[in-house]
């Protein structure tokens, strides 16, 4: 909506009381908020002399403003096509509209303003026909009403909220079945946790010992109201604030000392993301995942930020664990840049200042996310289309271009993908027993 143009907000509970009515119209009172331009429903006519008030959550604050108060009325109009000439009359231009009289003549109902006051018409028409929808028409529309003149004005209806909206464009019900393991919901994690429960993910099991500290909102998305409590507990008051449909588990287990708890855990999940710092936590998660028989997402960032890492392990016959991986590139004359991980990423050595930026670990995060969901289409509903290119990523975030293979990366963003290789015959993750 156009800055400066009028406009109309018409909360869930207004579209509730209008459509519920006995009675197909009856008047409205809204508020007015001068500073936005903007007109809210306050009370609804259900049947004569019967106002039932207007309830906008809190967390819609702008919505909540008390001004003025400005008249209106409501119009349910089955069959008519008064809404598809709203959408046409409006994409004409600003002051394009209706003499009264000839409106009256669609809208028999309309009262008249008095004088110079204005008045608020809505429209309700459900049941429109698809091209009508097509072509942009809506189930309620709204009106300026003056002594001589209608003229069209937009309207914010509240949709359905969450992901339901996406029905019929994105598999909402297959997601609320998945369930997922996020190990460590640091700055990679946090985000990690966040794009699943987005996605619409079901179930999440956040694992992480530490606590939230001032010196994590810098690269964090949780902010200053989450000091103090531990990172899991934090992640889970934040989803279920923004997502309440995805159900979320915290755990402040320590991935490496806590090990044998992981197995249980991991075996009741789809899928698991490895976000946290350190080697020790990734050998981890590779061993228990391939013997949980999970596949296992592991990001981080290496080589004080220059490169993004995305391993994704699959515990099949044909591809080795991280450590099959990091044995296949030593042999072939690569620098183990995961090393230089056991010093934090973020901070860096006593010696360096902060090498790894916020946005440079959100990016990674969010690819992160992307690689299991992505994984879960494939593998549990058949999407070809959610195809990734290859098992391994490696991302340009400041490369320096002297690394070896597969981090040797020359430009900002670039993306390479790569296979890794098929289990060693000694690894005692890939190959038990051995």
């Amino acid at each position: 909506m156009s800055a400066g143009y009028p406009w109309v907000a018409l909360p869930s509970e207004a579209l509730e009381k209008i459509g519920s009515a006995e009675r197909s119209n009856g008047q409205l009172l809204f508020h007015a908020n001068e500073w936005n331009n903007m007109y809210v429903a306050q009370k609804v006519e259900t049947s004569k002399d019967l106002w039932l008030p207007v309830t906008v959550p809190a967390e819609y604050a702008a919505l909540r403003y008390q001004g003025g108060t400005v008249a209106g009325q409501w119009v349910r109009m089955p069959g008519s096509d008064i809404n598809i000439q709203h959408r046409a009359t409006i994409a004409r231009g600003r002051g394009v509209g209706f003499g009264f009289d000839d409106f009256k003549k669609l809208v028999p109902e309309v009262r008249q303003p008095s004088g110079t006051n204005n008045g608020l018409l809505i429209t309700h028409v459900a049941d429109m026909p698809e091209d009508w929808i097509k072509a942009g028409a809506t189930e309620f529309s709204a009106w300026l009403t003056t002594r001589d003149f209608v003229t069209p004005m937009p309207v914010a209806v509240e949709p359905e909220t969450g992901l339901a909206q996406l029905d019929g464009h994105w598999p909402v019900d297959d997601m609320l079945n998945f369930k997922v393991a996020v190990v460590g919901v640091g700055s990679i994690g946090g985000v990690v946790a966040d794009a699943l429960a987005r996605y619409g993910v079901g179930e999440l099991h956040l694992i992480d010992p530490d606590r939230f500290l001032w010196h994590n909102m810098i690269r964090h998305v949780l902010g200053p109201e989450s000091v103090g409590i531990m990172k899991v507990d934090a992640m889970k008051q934040r989803l279920n604030a923004r997502w309440p449909d995805t159900d979320v588990h915290p755990y402040t287990y320590d991935v490496v000392n806590q090990a044998h708890l992981m197995r249980s855990l991991f075996s009741n999940v789809d899928l698991i993301v490895c976000a946290a710092d350190g080697v020790a936590p990734r050998r981890v998660v590779s061993h228990v995942a391939r013997r949980a028989g999970k596949p296992a997402i592991l990001a981080c960032v290496l080589d004080d930020g220059a490169v993004g890492e995305i391993l994704r392990l699959q515990p099949a016959p044909r591809y080795g664990c991280l450590m099959c991986l990091r044995a296949h590139l030593a042999a072939a004359g690569g620098i183990d840049v995961e090393a230089a991980q056991e010093l934090d990423y973020g901070t860096g050595s006593v010696h360096r200042a902060m090498t790894a930026v916020g946005p440079d670990l959100h990016f990674v995060g969010q690819l992160a996310a992307k690689a299991a969901i992505s994984t879960l289409l494939e593998t549990h509903l058949g999407d070809h289309t959610a195809r990734l290119s290859g098992e391994l990523a490696t991302i340009g975030l400041r490369p320096t271009a002297d690394l070896a293979a597969p981090f040797d990366l020359a430009r900002t963003i670039d993306v390479a993908w790569h296979d890794i290789p098929r289990p060693r015959p000694t690894c005692p993750t890939c190959n038990p027993g051995t």
